[in-house]
């Protein structure tokens, strides 16, 4: 391959995270509001972290499923960072909130 469609092909994926990215930004505004969006953004970027930007993206879609499943956001947010599976928090959450009640 040459090194022109070595960088093109590395342009387009990074288009292509860039759009992931904004997509599930959009979806956790959606569900929370812009400005929790941002703020997760800010507090997940890869850039802070010693986990590349593919990382950042599966938290973000992480926390985009916890916030579906009802967890509150600033506990979703807490939760998402200690890097376990979506379905094992939810799971942790549910008992949780079920033993409280």
């Amino acid at each position: 391959m040459s090194m022109q469609r070595m960088i093109a092909k590395l342009k387009e994926e990074l288009i292509a995270q860039r759009q992931q990215e904004q997509k599930l930004l959009e979806e956790i505004a959606k569900i929370t509001s812009v400005g929790f969006a941002e703020k997760a953004a800010g507090v997940l970027d890869s850039k802070k972290h010693a986990y590349g930007f593919e990382a950042y993206l599966e938290l973000l879609s992480r926390l985009r499923r916890l916030l579906l499943a009802n967890i509150p956001k600033n506990d979703a947010l807490d939760m998402v960072q200690t890097c376990e599976q979506a379905d094992r928090l939810i799971e942790m959450w549910r008992y949780y909130r079920n033993e409280r009640l």
